[in-house]
């Protein structure tokens, strides 16, 4: 289960003992993120500082991971994690009705995909987002990606978000290959 647009949401870096910022991450729960990077990252025992903003939805963290990648040049982020795909919700039609709408916006989200606006390996925005930009609701948004899971078009990373499915390199977020690939 997704949370909400709105949730807060955690921006955190961590920094060496020079005070050299090694990472930046989005989190809901940065103590449990860091248990996660201890297990898993081979960079984790540099680590001596860290420093934590809480931000209003989750967007505006991915938004401000995304700057602060650009801008602060983190040791381990290296590029940003994933590419969006470009998303404006005034661009986007109200689906009114209620027959054929799971479709409709399936229909939608595969045009994108197929014009090249949405290219292989970009972060799609969320159901949520979705269903408020054609007015269908969350749940329909749900479904209409379900569809598209089911069609191998889009990939669910938990905890990255939805993603046009990459066929070619396979590239998870942090540029690492996929090993199933």
């Amino acid at each position: 289960m997704t949370e909400p647009e709105s949730e807060r949401t955690a921006l955190y870096r961590l920094y060496d003992a020079d005070g050299q910022l090694l990472y930046v991450g989005v989190s809901n729960d940065p103590t449990a993120r860091w248990a996660r990077h201890k297990m898993f990252r081979a960079w984790w025992p540099r680590v001596a500082s860290t420093k934590v903003e809480w931000l209003a939805s989750r967007e505006a963290a991915f938004t401000a991971e995304e700057e602060v990648i650009r801008l602060e040049a983190p040791t381990f982020n290296g590029t940003h994690n994933y590419p969006l795909a470009p998303f404006d919700p005034r661009d986007w039609p109200q689906l009114p009705g209620r027959g054929g709408r799971v479709e409709k916006l399936a229909d939608l989200i595969r045009q994108e995909m197929d014009s090249g606006r949405w290219p292989p390996g970009s972060r799609i925005p969320s159901c949520g987002t979705l269903g408020e930009a054609t007015g269908t609701g969350k749940t329909v948004a749900t479904r209409a990606i379900r569809l598209l899971r089911g069609e191998g078009r889009l990939t669910l990373l938990h905890g990255f978000g939805l993603f046009v499915t990459d066929t070619e390199s396979r590239l998870r977020p942090h540029g690492r290959r996929n090993p199933a690939a």
